[in-house]
C-alpha cells in the first residue's frame, strides 16, 4: 500500500512541475511579446519627425574636470534618444501658461494695463524727442483721443524741502487728486506737444538719461478706464549736474472698440511732482571697483563673468546658486587700520579675502590666509569672538557655521563649527547676555530637509504657506559664546523659539527701549516680522503689540535715529510691486479673499517701511508713505547712513534681481 501512495505523490509533483514550467514559459513569452512591442514602438518613434528625437552629446570626463560647452574632440560621440511626443492639448504646463496670459485668463485689468504701458512707452520716446515730427504726427497722434484734455502743471507753488548746496529738493502736491476738480484743458496734438516739452523742460546743455512710466493702479469702467502712473524723469548736464523729477499722473483711456483696435488716451492730469537738483559739478560717488581690483586675476576670472558662463561649468551638486545670495563683510584683518574685504561666492567657486593697500587698491590673499572655501556661503562676519583684539571670521556655509581664529596678521585657522543651522541666510553679532563676548544670531530660510540640490527639488518644494503669513520655514538659532570658540545653541532656552518657523532673511540687534540690553528685530519673507524684547536674558516677541509686524517680504533691517529725538527708528526693506498694487484692488481678486488676508496681500505690494520709535519703548509709528520711502523697487539691503556728513541719517537701498539682456540691448 505504501508504494502506490509514493507513486501518486510523484505524479502530483510532476503535475505541479509541469504547471510551473507552463506558467514560467507563459511569463517569458509575455515578456518577449512586451519587448517586441516596445522595440516596434521605439522604431516607430524613431521614424517620426525629427522634433521627437532628442540628440544627446557625450564624452568621458575625469572627476576633476568640468563639462565645457566647446567643439567636440576625438573620442566624443552623439546618439538620438527617442521619446514619445505629448499629444495632449491641455497639459498642466499649458494650463499654467494660459494663466500667465491676462487676456486668456480673464484679467481685463492686466490686459488693459499692458496695452497702456505700451502706449506710455511711445509717449516717453516722443517726449524725449520733441523735434521728431514724424514720431509725433504718426505714433503719438494715433494715441490721442478726439476730445483729449491735459494738465501737467500744478496750481500750487512747490515747497522747498531740502537744500545743502549740493542737493535741492522741492515738492508740489495738487489740492485734490480728483480729476473732477482738475478737468484739464482741451489739447490738440500741438498743445500736448507744448505741455510735454514744458514738463521735460530740456535745456540746451542737458541730455536725457531716462523717462519711465509705471502703472500702479487701475479702475475700469464700461467704455474707459483710469490708471495711476508713477513718472520718473532724469536729465544730466555737461557740467556734471543732474535733475530728477518724480511725478504722479492720472490717465484716462478709451478702451479699444470693434472699429478701433487700439486704445486712446482721453486725459492726462498731474497730481504731484517732486524735483531733485544736484548743482555741484562732478560725481558725488564714483565706482572705483576696477581701479581697486585691476591687478587681481581672481577678480577678472571669477567676478567679471556672468551667470551664463558659470551655469555651463558648475554643477548643482556643488551647491551652485545663481540668485546672488552670497554674503560679504568688511573688517581690518591684519591690524593696519585699513578695512579689508571678504567676498563669499556660490558652491564650487572660492571665497576671496582682499587686503586693502595704502593706495586703496586690493590684494587677493585668500589662499595664503586659509579662507578660500569652496562651499556655498550665504553669509560672513568679521568680528572679535575671543576678545584678543583682532577680527575673527565666521562663515555660514550650506552645511554649518564655521569659526576661524585670526592670528593677528590676517592668517586664519579653523577653530570650531556648529551644525545646528542649515540653509542660513544671514548672521548678526551682539552681546545679548552682557557677559562681555559676542553671541551670534543666525537667520535660516528654507526648510533644511529640502536643501538646494538634495532631496525634493523644484520651486514648489518649499512654497511658503500660507503665502502672506508663512510658517513652514526653517528655524533660526541663537549661538551663545562660551569662550575659546565654543558656542551653545540656546534658542529655546531664552525664548527665541516663539514664531521661529518663518522665512527669515535678516536680523539686527538694538536696544530699542533704551533699558541697557540688546533687543532683536527679525525680517521675514512672506509674512510677519518679529521684534524680540530682551527681558533679563529672556526674549518675548512684541512685534504685534508694538505695531512692527510689517507683513510683507522682509529682506533687510536697519536701526538708526532718523528724526534726531534720541530714540531708535527702524527701516525694513521689502519688495515693491506695481502689479501687486493694481491686482489686489480688483473686484475679482477681492471676492476670493477675506478682509484680513486682503490687507496683508496689499501690504506686501507696498514696499519698504519706516517705523519711528516712541518714548519708553512704546508702539512704533508707521510713517512710510508720509516720508516717501516705500518705493525701493525689488529691495534687498537697506541702510541708515549719513551720506553727506550733515549729521542726519540718509537711506541707501540696494535693489534688483536676476535678469538677462534684451534682444535689442547694446
Amino acid at each position: 500500500m505504501a508504494r502506490p501512495t509514493r507513486k501518486r505523490k510523484t505524479g502530483d509533483g510532476r503535475a505541479r512541475l509541469l504547471r510551473g514550467n507552463l506558467v514560467a514559459a507563459g511569463i517569458v513569452a509575455g515578456v518577449l511579446v512586451i519587448i517586441l512591442i516596445i522595440n516596434k514602438r521605439v522604431r516607430e518613434i524613431a521614424k517620426d519627425e525629427s522634433d521627437e528625437l532628442l540628440p544627446i552629446q557625450w564624452r568621458q570626463t575625469s572627476p576633476g574636470s568640468r563639462p565645457f560647452l566647446e567643439p567636440q574632440e576625438p573620442g566624443e560621440g552623439s546618439s538620438p534618444v527617442a521619446f514619445a511626443a505629448d499629444q495632449s492639448t491641455n497639459t498642466a504646463l499649458r494650463q499654467e501658461m494660459a494663466l500667465a496670459n491676462p487676456t486668456a485668463s480673464g484679467w481685463e485689468s492686466e490686459a488693459l494695463s499692458k496695452s497702456a504701458s505700451v502706449a506710455l512707452k511711445t509717449l516717453a520716446k516722443a517726449m524725449l524727442a520733441p523735434h521728431e515730427d514724424a514720431l509725433w504726427t504718426n505714433e503719438v497722434a494715433a494715441l490721442i483721443a478726439e476730445e483729449f484734455t491735459c494738465d501737467l502743471t500744478l496750481p500750487v507753488e512747490s515747497t522747498p524741502l531740502f537744500d545743502d548746496g549740493v542737493f535741492s529738493v522741492r515738492r508740489s502736491i495738487a489740492p485734490s487728486d480728483s480729476t473732477k476738480s482738475r478737468p484739464g484743458v482741451p489739447s490738440d496734438l500741438g498743445g500736448f506737444r507744448r505741455l510735454a516739452a514744458q514738463f521735460v523742460g530740456a535745456k540746451p546743455t542737458e541730455s536725457a538719461a531716462r523717462l519711465t512710466f509705471k502703472i500702479e493702479g487701475i479702475a475700469i469702467r464700461d467704455q474707459s478706464f483710469e490708471t495711476r502712473v508713477s513718472v520718473e524723469l532724469v536729465r544730466r548736464d555737461a557740467a556734471g549736474g543732474s535733475r530728477q523729477q518724480n511725478a504722479v499722473w492720472n490717465c484716462e483711456w478709451d478702451k479699444p472698440t470693434a472699429e478701433r483696435a487700439t486704445l486712446r488716451v482721453r486725459s492726462i492730469i498731474q497730481t504731484s511732482q517732486e524735483e531733485v537738483y544736484r548743482t555741484a559739478p562732478g560725481p558725488i560717488f564714483q565706482d572705483c571697483t576696477l581701479s581697486a581690483m585691476a591687478q587681481q586675476e581672481s577678480f577678472r576670472a571669477q567676478f567679471l563673468r556672468g551667470n551664463a558662463y558659470w551655469a555651463q561649468r558648475l554643477s548643482i551638486l556643488e551647491g551652485t546658486s545663481f540668485l546672488g545670495h552670497h554674503g560679504l563683510t568688511i573688517g581690518d584683518v591684519n591690524g593696519d587700520r585699513l578695512d579689508d574685504l571678504y567676498v563669499c561666492d556660490g558652491g564650487g567657486l572660492p571665497n576671496r579675502l582682499y587686503l586693502q593697500n595704502k593706495d586703496g587698491t586690493l590684494l587677493d590673499v585668500s589662499l595664503q590666509s586659509g579662507v578660500d572655501w569652496l562651499e556655498y556661503t550665504p553669509a560672513a562676519l568679521l568680528v572679535d569672538l575671543d576678545n584678543d583684539g583682532d577680527q575673527d571670521l565666521v562663515l555660514a556655509t550650506v552645511a554649518m557655521i564655521l569659526f576661524m581664529k585670526n592670528d593677528g596678521d590676517g592668517k586664519f585657522a579653523l577653530a570650531g563649527a556648529h551644525s545646528g543651522v542649515a540653509q542660513a541666510r544671514s548672521m548678526c553679532a551682539g552681546d545679548y547676555d552682557g557677559d562681555g563676548d559676542l553671541d551670534l544670531f543666525v537667520c535660516s530660510y528654507t526648510n533644511p530637509n529640502k536643501a538646494t540640490g538634495f532631496g525634493t527639488r523644484g520651486v514648489t518644494s518649499t512654497i511658503p504657506s500660507p503665502y502672506h503669513d508663512a510658517n513652514n520655514g526653517s528655524p533660526n538659532a541663537l549661538l551663545e559664546n562660551h569662550g575659546k570658540f565654543r558656542f551653545a545653541e540656546v534658542t529655546k532656552k531664552v525664548g527665541l523659539d516663539e514664531n521661529n518657523s518663518r522665512f527669515s532673511f535678516a536680523a539686527s540687534w538694538e536696544d530699542y527701549d533704551l533699558d541697557g540690553d540688546l533687543d532683536l528685530y527679525v525680517a521675514n519673507d512672506f509674512g510677519r516680522n518679529c521684534l524680540y524684547r530682551n527681558e533679563d536674558g529672556m526674549f518675548r516677541d512684541l512685534a504685534s503689540e508694538l505695531g512692527v509686524e510689517d507683513t510683507a517680504s522682509g529682506m533687510s533691517v536697519s536701526w538708526g535715529d532718523c528724526n534726531g529725538d534720541g530714540r531708535p527708528d527702524l527701516y525694513v526693506g521689502n519688495m515693491y510691486s506695481a502689479a501687486g498694487q493694481r491686482i489686489t484692488y480688483q473686484r475679482r481678486f477681492e471676492d476670493k479673499r477675506e478682509e484680513a488676508q486682503l490687507r496683508a496681500l496689499r501690504r506686501m505690494a507696498r514696499g519698504n517701511t519706516l517705523f519711528l520709535g516712541s518714548e519708553k519703548g512704546g508702539p512704533f509709528s508707521d510713517v512710510s508713505e508720509a516720508a516717501h520711502v516705500t518705493m525701493g523697487r525689488w529691495a534687498w539691503s537697506s541702510l541708515f547712513t549719513d551720506l553727506n556728513n550733515d549729521g542726519r541719517l540718509d537711506l541707501v537701498v540696494g535693489n534688483g534681481f536676476l535678469t538677462n539682456r534684451k534682444a535689442d540691448d547694446l
